[in-house]
């Protein structure tokens, strides 16, 4: 009886252990499928902007945007971070718009800012709302769709990175902490914050998540489509610093598998999409430099009359 009695325990302190990690990895996969709302902080007219109010048809509901109309002909779709908004472009816009002449369209994600929808995906349906962008800018008429490039932080990276894999109408690609495998780094993330084996614990997390988005997680590897971009351009900026992405692993391995054209910026001492925050100047430079070329032809368009950017 004593063995026997022993089994059991044993049994039970292992069925429960069982359970406890099946509730945990549930619980873990539900909190990085949901999306927290940021409220907007800031509005177009606070950088010296007039932009349109629109509603765009997506596949999850309406989509919430804001639209600058171009002085040079080329439109940048600008892709936020997870649990952000589209105000998290407002700066840069309104800085390229006036070294450049660019336009835009800022909008949120399903489930983000003023968009419909409760779900997050890394990526998966937030690269058939980009689709869903691309469509609304192609019907309006007023919009060169030779001309349009995407620029992407970190969800909004990896969804740009798959989006334009699909979609030709986006001719050039600015990502900024962009996952390279998001199994992987969701892995890796899972280590660094808690200490544990990330193998056994990730792999659950994904099983889970793939069951209560209904997408496929574990084929989230932008690294594996990123040459599907060429010949159009891409500019990847890895910041070292980042608590999020893995780097320098995440740019340097999105780098390699890119094909020509491509350029590399990594700036050491950023966090998780904050490159620029550190050096708005440069950062300002860089890209805009890169749209110049790859999207404008060279050919910007700058007006030395248009507002100053608010600090």
């Amino acid at each position: 009886m004593t063995a026997l009695y022993v089994l059991l325990v044993v049994l039970g302190l292992l069925l429960l252990a069982l359970v406890v990690l099946l509730a945990f990895s549930y619980s873990r996969a539900r909190t990085l499928l949901t999306p927290v709302r940021k409220p907007l902080a800031h509005q177009p007219r606070d950088f010296g902007l007039t932009m349109e109010d629109v509603r765009i048809p997506g596949p999850r509901g309406a989509l919430a945007g804001w639209y600058l109309p171009a002085r040079n002909g080329c439109t940048l779709i600008c892709c936020h971070g997870i649990n952000d908004n589209r105000g998290q472009w407002l700066d840069q816009i309104a800085r390229l718009h006036q070294r450049g002449g660019y336009g835009a369209l800022l909008f949120d994600f399903a489930g983000h800012g003023d968009s419909e929808g409760n779900l997050v995906t890394f990526g998966v349906r937030e690269s058939e709302d980009i689709a869903a962008v691309v469509a609304y800018l192609r019907s309006r008429g007023d919009v060169d769709i030779a001309r349009i490039g995407i620029l992407g932080y970190s969800l909004g990276a990896i969804s740009a990175v798959l989006a334009a894999a699909r979609e030709p109408a986006l001719r050039c690609v600015m990502v900024e902490s962009c996952f390279a495998d998001v199994q992987r780094d969701l892995g890796m993330l899972f280590h660094r914050y808690t200490g544990l084996p990330s193998f056994s614990f990730a792999n659950l997390i994904v099983f889970w998540g793939q069951r209560i988005g209904k997408v496929k997680l574990a084929e989230i590897r932008p690294v594996r489509v990123i040459h599907q971009l060429a010949p159009r351009a891409v500019f990847i900026i890895s910041d070292l610093r980042d608590e999020l992405a893995v780097e320098p692993y995440d740019g340097e391995h999105l780098y390699a598998s890119a094909d020509e054209p491509k350029q590399l910026w990594q700036v050491p001492d950023a966090g998780h999409v904050h490159a620029f925050d550190l050096s708005p100047e440069e950062w300002i430079q860089r890209v805009g430099d890169f749209f110049d070329t790859y999207l404008a032809g060279g050919k910007a368009v700058s007006d030395k009359s248009a507002p100053q950017t608010e600090q």
